[in-house]
């Protein structure tokens, strides 16, 4: 009798052991299968959107993990087609999300340092000293907890510096700063055109701010951003978009736009949710009016979004 129990016990085992790996392996085939679908379609429809917002550093670690249990499991051939899909996944982040190895413009004479910071709507003493710490000429904020913070950062920086809050947006540069009022305000979707005069140069920014909820199509609202880009032509475009950097819109910018990551950045690219961010939701776009020099991305545990840094500089500016 105890042998019986024995065999039923070590076959009971032998089952749910079978059962697990079969979970393992049909969820993350699935989830694989999704994710591909995605980045051939990208946001496409607001469904392939949904895969395409499946963050392509956890698959690949997921895949990787997959990989190790079915090896350890004696199952290779199933481990190889993991530990070969963890490479593809692999490949996006590093080569299509992501640049490592690149030559950056060099920087000249009269750079102007932009920030634009998603402060998450709190500003304390230790995110207003990071924003102090980038010594630059112009800032745009997002989710600013209100005027007052905005006007402590003013302050903070010097009398040269005045700022326009709107919303929940806000921007301080050293120089006269002007708002034209919304070009779009509905449902989260914000876009404001700023007037920036430096130097008796006026240079415009368009600053986007827009939804997080998932149940958003992004690409609709993207194509707007590049109408309103078309019609007002500013000199910089910067902001939350809450859409990952190589959403079609995104890669169908107007004429003479560019990305500051894709010309003067390198590293990991990705701005949210730190300390582990796997979306490139934070934007600056630039006009051929502007000559970049470099674009960094930097962590700060007093927002889950990471800072942009763009230093530049102006060619000609005729208004």
């Amino acid at each position: 009798m105890p042998k019986t129990f024995e065999i039923k016990d070590g076959r009971q085992t032998g089952l749910r052991a079978s059962g697990l790996q079969s979970g393992v392996f049909a969820g993350t085939l699935a989830l694989t299968m999704l994710w591909v679908i995605g980045q051939i379609a990208r946001d496409w429809t607001w469904l392939t959107g949904l895969c395409f917002y499946i963050p392509s550093p956890f698959l690949a670690a997921l895949l990787f993990v997959s990989a190790v249990f079915h090896f350890a499991c004696r199952r290779r051939r199933t481990g190889a087609l993991f530990a070969c899909l963890a490479l593809l996944s692999l490949c996006v982040v590093l080569f299509a999300e992501n640049r490592f190895c690149v030559v950056r413009p060099s920087v000249t004479p009269g750079t102007v340092r932009l920030v634009h910071w998603n402060v998450g709507g709190r500003m304390s003493s230790r995110a207003q000293n990071v924003l102090l710490g980038k010594r630059a000429q112009v800032y745009v904020l997002s989710e600013i907890p209100g005027a007052e913070s905005v006007d402590k950062l003013r302050a903070a920086l010097g009398p040269e510096y005045r700022s326009v809050v709107f919303g929940n947006l806000a921007v301080i540069a050293a120089g006269d700063v002007k708002a034209s009022g919304w070009l779009v305000d509905r449902r989260r979707m914000k876009a404001q055109l700023v007037t920036w005069m430096r130097a008796g140069e006026a240079i415009q920014l368009l600053v986007v701010d827009l939804p997080s909820e998932i149940d958003v199509h992004r690409d609709p609202l993207l194509r707007e951003i590049n109408r309103l880009i078309e019609q007002h032509q500013p000199d910089l475009v910067v902001g939350d978009f809450n859409a990952p950097r190589r959403s079609r819109a995104l890669c169908e910018l107007p004429d003479g736009y560019r990305h500051a990551y894709d010309t003067a950045g390198a590293g990991w690219g990705y701005s949210w949710p730190v300390p582990v961010p796997m979306y490139a939701l934070d934007q600056c776009l630039y006009s051929s009016k502007i000559i970049p020099a470099r674009y960094e991305l930097e962590s700060s545990i007093s927002s889950d979004h990471r800072l942009q840094v763009f230093d530049f500089g102006l060619a000609t500016i005729s208004r």
